[in-house]
């Protein structure tokens, strides 16, 4: 579950810090020392969280009025760094979540941007969005019949690849069919959001009864697919916070006098440990068997929907893009504004236990949907970290389909 955020800091040695914390969090985020440029930014772009630290209380307050005004960040989670409790009242009164206190120390730091991400994350879950990926045809303005492609799908709303930029509050009018049904859905709703790639959140305004059963029929099914999901990660995350090594440590640390509570907390992780490993054994060994000679395919390619950047060798002009399959060999990028074929590009994926760095070369170009790219895997260390995230991705289908 990738979460984006916007670190707006003018003190290098807070932003040092934050930097620090944020990225030990696997938090995506997005440097701006600039208090002018973070506004653009706000504008252009929506984010889960907002950390402001500026020289200039004016500066708070401004960026606070921006984000507040806009649909697309007047929900983003806020976190402010603030000299002392003066100001805490009128922070507060603006929407700011969490506040620091100058100089920022990492341990607060990271306790109170811990705190945020738990919310962000339960919050995301509530909000139940399904990942999709299927073509719809679109009306808008003066604009019939054009194409543009679903990224995920909730009860009230969806994310939408138009590849372009539209008008702002722009209404738009659907047509499209979900994987799985023989009947079109139609719709029309407005854009909320939209940011610099053509990317954009819109809400539904009105949906015909057909068509809201048949929304309401797939979101039931594929939710259930994606708590699955949700459940794996919890467990990945359970065993990498206690250890089957370190629970006489968790004994230890409850209250002396309920010994029964700590040995049921040690079972019920261990019986966790051990599914999850099943799981992977499980996945891994089908992962194996896909990759025989005799597949009818060289490379096994397996579908997934993971966050991803990608720049262009010798560039640091980050592209956001979606891994939508992966093989031992290369990837596909889901991308409105995809590179030419031929061009060599650095690829940045994290999950929740891995943050892998992969070179590479485009093979590939759909332009307004995405690009193909085969890896340069030159050493051990960049092999076994591919063979990871395929691990991680096998481990995920092998939830859906249990």
């Amino acid at each position: 579950m990738t979460l984006s955020s916007l670190l707006v800091s003018t003190d290098e040695s807070s932003a040092a810090v934050l930097r620090s914390v944020l990225e030990e969090l696997d938090l995506q985020f997005e440097p701006c020392p600039d208090v002018a440029r973070a506004a653009v930014r706000l504008a252009q772009e929506r984010f889960d969280l907002i950390v402001l630290d500026c020289e200039n209380q004016s500066d708070v307050v401004t960026l606070l009025e921006e984000s507040r005004s806009t649909r697309a960040n007047q929900n983003s989670m806020a976190v402010v760094v603030v000299s002392g409790q003066e100001s805490i009242r009128e922070m507060f009164s603006l929407g700011v979540n969490f506040v620091l206190y100058r100089p920022v120390s990492r341990e607060r730091a990271l306790s109170t941007l811990r705190a945020a991400q738990a919310v962000l994350r339960r919050d995301k879950r509530r909000k139940a969005r399904a990942a999709v990926h299927t073509h719809a045809t679109v009306d808008y303005a003066d604009v019939e019949q054009a194409r543009a492609t679903l990224v995920d799908l909730a009860e009230d709303g969806m994310a939408v690849n138009f590849g372009k930029k539209l008008p702002p509050t722009c209404k738009v009018y659907f047509q499209f069919q979900l994987p799985g049904q023989s009947s079109s859905i139609r719709l029309s709703g407005q854009v909320v959001w939209q940011d610099w790639n053509g990317r954009a959140g819109v809400q539904f305004a009105d949906v015909p009864k057909s068509s809201r059963r048949l929304l309401d029929d797939w979101l039931k099914k594929n939710l259930e697919t994606s708590s699955k999901v949700a459940l794996l990660e919890d467990r990945v995350e359970i065993e990498h916070t206690i250890r089957p090594s370190e629970s006489s440590v968790a004994m230890e640390a409850h209250p002396p006098g309920k010994p029964t509570t700590a040995k049921s907390e040690k079972s019920r992780h261990s019986q966790l440990v051990e599914e999850h490993e099943a799981k992977t054994r499980e996945a891994r060994a089908l992962s194996r068997l896909r990759a025989e000679p005799g597949n009818r395919r060289g490379q096994t390619r397996y579908a997934c929907r993971i966050g991803a950047e990608v720049y262009q060798q010798g560039s640091k002009v980050r592209n956001y893009c979606h891994l939508s399959d992966v093989s031992p060999g290369g990837c596909y990028l889901e991308m409105p504004l995809a590179f030419p074929a031929g061009t060599p590009v650095e690829i940045i994926v994290r999950t929740h236990d891995i943050k892998l760095r992969l070179s590479g070369q485009v093979k590939a170009s759909h332009p307004g949907y995405g690009m193909g790219v085969a890896f340069y895997l030159n050493t051990k260390d960049e092999r076994h970290g591919v063979q990871q995230l395929i691990d991680f991705v096998a481990t995920a289908a092998a939830a859906d389909n249990s």
